[in-house]
């Protein structure tokens, strides 16, 4: 079988790439045109040669790619650092000056790079954009008037990620993410909305940590929820704000003036400490990435495009640039926040509990996260010092290796997060302070306790599937056995249906009294 398209460019130019979530091959065979999707996701699209025109050279190739495969601006960008490649580019443009394909590989390899062609546009030539709005989620665009071609990528030559359109990201977009989180909290009881909020910030706030792998003492914990109370105000992302966000949460020692200046990397603990499971972007190229990230959080924030989409390809963005030597994560996950409330998503004082529902969801999150972050430190070459306190990488570390990806499953992922936050942990905890409201007030009828002992014992009665532990009894020995049975009896009741799913009681809230 022969590769087509980026395939057979990567092959010809002996190009060190990650590997293709897309590949075309031409086979021997004819029929029809056979698209295997494996587990993971990558596909091969197999085509016979009675379906294919086209010859091996290089801009039939080039054709290949911009027509009929996904955009991938990381292989451009390494194709375009190629002179032959260049020189290919200017002598297509003399051929066919009115080529849209031509035109748009130009325009990329000016955009991407430092190329430069002499060319004039023809009369009448149409404008194309980069990307189809009908495959592919896409800004408003700028137009190049060199080449007539707009721009309509999402973001920077230094970070640009790609959304496709799947039939599962359209779905998702159809159904008004927004409009649902305005309907479900407007048809909540404002006291009843203000308790519920309560436990989503603390939802919120210990499962970011928990992400990490760490327990915050209260301090820490107030810090990250007044961050959190503070998303939304005003304003573009620029390195002082993410600066400030980033010392707000972390030990002062900690605190940094300005992006890192020098390379990081992750090691996962218990792993050998000479090996990096995450080399981020060189120092050099923090700065333009981050500017990239405030773009299209921009996009989101004014809604042009859809704010999920933007809080998801910002947010992961900066956690794959790593701008910071500590806190990364958590600022990560509280830009979702920021970007949703920004554009109106999400109200002031209200925050869903994503991080919690990722928490629920490791496998994926994480799975996200080595999609990107894997096959990227899997093609540098590099050396911890003996004390694991320096990396030194001996492999070039271009730019274009980190600053763009596809970010569809990303998209997909948060929407399908926030969405299970409001049908879900949104309403369950509503009812979860419903059954204690009508438990506490039958309680209260006759039974005379202190509001905390009280508060406790419907806590615990909850937590033991309806019942109070032999261990737990013994906090309760003013109570009768018959006392306690009747209290048991009483909370079993209100609280029957949330028992029953014991996954949907909001075991935060449980184990903190309602106010």
């Amino acid at each position: 079988m022969t590769p087509l398209g980026y395939s057979a460019l990567v092959a010809r130019f002996k190009l060190n790439l990650p590997p293709l979530r897309q590949t075309h091959v031409l086979t021997p065979t004819t029929g029809i045109i056979h698209h295997l999707v494996q587990a993971d996701g990558t596909e091969r699209i197999e085509i016979p040669r009675n379906r294919h025109s086209g010859d091996d050279t290089l801009v039939s190739q080039l054709t290949f790619a911009l027509k009929r495969e996904d955009l991938n601006l990381t292989v451009l960008a390494a194709l375009f650092e190629q002179p032959e490649v260049l020189r290919t580019i200017q002598d297509w443009l003399v051929a066919t000056p009115a080529s849209s394909y031509a035109r748009v590989a130009a325009h990329l390899a000016t955009w991407l790079g430092t190329a430069t062609f002499n060319y004039t546009l023809p009369a009448g030539a149409p404008r194309i954009k980069v990307l189809d709005p009908a495959r592919y989620v896409a800004s408003k665009g700028q137009m190049d008037p060199k080449f007539g071609v707009i721009n309509n990528l999402l973001g920077t030559p230094a970070f640009c990620p790609i959304v496709r359109l799947t039939d599962r990201l359209k779905t998702f977009l159809a159904a008004d993410l927004k409009s649902k989180v305005a309907e479900a909290i407007s048809a909540i009881e404002p006291e009843m909305l203000m308790r519920a909020v309560d436990y989503l910030y603390l939802a919120e706030t210990r499962s970011t940590f928990s992400i990490e792998k760490e327990v915050p003492d209260n301090e820490r914990a107030q810090k990250f929820r007044r961050l959190l109370e503070s998303a939304g105000a005003p304003g573009r992302l620029t390195e002082d704000q993410a600066c400030d966000w980033q010392n707000s949460i972390i030990s002062p020692y900690l605190a940094e003036a300005s992006y890192r200046q020098r390379q990081n990397w992750l090691s996962r603990s218990g792993r050998l400490r000479n090996i990096a499971d995450y080399i981020p972007p060189a120092p050099q190229h923090v700065a333009p990435m981050m500017e990239g990230v405030a773009i299209i959080a921009q996009l989101g924030a004014e809604n042009t495009i859809d704010a999920a989409i933007s809080a998801a390809c910002a947010a992961f963005g900066l956690v794959f640039i790593h701008p910071f030597s500590d806190g990364n994560g958590r600022i990560h996950r509280f830009l979702i926040h920021h970007i949703l409330r920004q554009a109106g998503f999400t109200p002031a004082g209200v925050v869903l509990p994503v991080s919690a529902r990722m928490l629920k969801q490791m496998d994926i999150y994480s799975r996200l996260l080595k999609a990107y972050s894997a096959p990227r430190t899997a093609l540098l070459n590099y050396a911890l010092d003996s004390d694991s306190e320096t990396i030194h990488i001996r492999s070039p570390q271009p730019l274009w290796l980190y600053s763009s990806f596809d970010a569809t499953a990303i998209c997909e992922f948060l929407m399908a997060c926030i969405q299970e936050c409001v049908e879900q942990d949104l309403a369950q905890e509503v009812k979860y302070l419903q059954a204690y409201d009508r438990a506490k007030f039958r309680l209260e009828a006759w039974l005379d306790l202190p509001q905390p002992k009280l508060d406790l014992l419907i806590r615990l009665i909850v937590q033991g599937n309806g019942e109070i532990s032999q261990r737990k009894r013994t906090l309760f020995e003013m109570l009768s056995n018959d006392a306690l049975q009747k209290a048991q009896d009483v909370v079993g009741d209100e609280f029957h249906a949330l028992i029953l799913n014991q996954d949907s009681v909001p075991t935060l809230a449980a184990a903190k009294s309602p106010r």
